[in-house]
């Protein structure tokens, strides 16, 4: 037989604005949201986590390099960027593009870019999405 608990709702008044949404919309939330940091240089950095198809896309982007694990590692970081000061900063098609993107970001781009990871999705340790690997 099967056992069901029925929970009382809570009113409007008393509900966080998390509770009006089931689990799997919360974490899509999540997912989906974007963060703005800034770096030590004053720059307002835009990121979002990149979903699978982006992982994929960088993998393509970098050709033979992908091979190379501390490179594409390296790289994973810059694909969280979506604009710089509000300009919008596409991800990297090539490895040109990339080399670009890193220039670009500088080391203190790439500080700011993974302290906000570690905050707000919480990294793995090699850079990649833990949910992939599963």
């Amino acid at each position: 037989m099967t056992k069901i608990t029925i929970n009382p709702q809570r009113d409007a008044a008393t509900a966080s604005a998390e509770d009006a949404y089931t689990p799997t919309q919360a974490i899509l939330r999540k997912e989906a949201s974007q963060v703005d940091v800034t770096d030590a240089r004053g720059r307002i950095l835009t990121l979002k986590k990149p979903d699978v198809l982006a992982q994929f896309d960088l993998i393509e982007a970098l050709g033979d390099l992908a091979k190379n694990d501390v490179y594409r590692i390296m790289c994973i970081p810059a694909i969280y960027v979506v604009a710089i000061d509000g300009s919008p900063a596409p991800s990297p098609s090539n490895r040109e593009q990339m080399r670009a993107l890193i220039s670009r970001l500088g080391e203190e781009g790439f500080e700011a870019i993974k302290s906000a990871i570690d905050k707000h999705w919480g990294a793995a340790e090699d850079g990649g999405d833990e949910s992939v690997k599963k």
